[in-house]
């Protein structure tokens, strides 16, 4: 009769050791991106950023944080994911998304409004993985 709660016991504890799938955890970091631009906290969504990232017409690590800062100071950003699709080669993860996004505000311009494609390429590293490039990609 006792055994029954140590097999319980020992079956939770089992599942909680269990790892997320590298897939999972990218597409979590995602989510916790998403998140924080929608709060408006510029500092959680940079935080995902490596080091050496590049973005959109050489925007560099900083470029990019004091962009979300100013943005999303004056602008209520809103996020929709239409798709999200991860590929993973080794420690490196290739992710393709398209969304659409809106904004409560005048930091947008029109452009930067609307349904979006983007290529994002992550690298895993000691503190979970860390976006290293993003590129506009053509709508599917």
């Amino acid at each position: 009769m006792r055994r029954m709660p140590c097999i319980t016991l020992t079956i939770c504890s089992l599942l909680a050791c269990r790892q997320e799938s590298p897939e999972a955890q990218v597409k979590a970091a995602f989510t916790r991106c998403v998140a924080a631009l929608e709060k408006g906290d510029a500092g959680a969504a940079g935080a995902a950023l490596a080091p050496d990232f590049q973005g959109p017409e050489g925007m560099d690590r900083a470029a990019a944080r004091l962009y979300l800062m100013g943005l999303l100071r004056r602008e209520k950003v809103g996020v929709t994911v239409l798709a999200n699709r991860v590929q993973i080669q080794h420690s490196e993860a290739t992710q393709a998304v398209d969304l659409v996004i809106t904004s409560k505000g005048t930091g947008l311009v029109p452009e930067e409004m609307g349904r979006h494609s983007y290529l994002i390429r992550w690298q895993a590293s000691k503190n979970g993985w860390r976006i290293r490039s993003v590129e506009e990609a053509s709508h599917p």
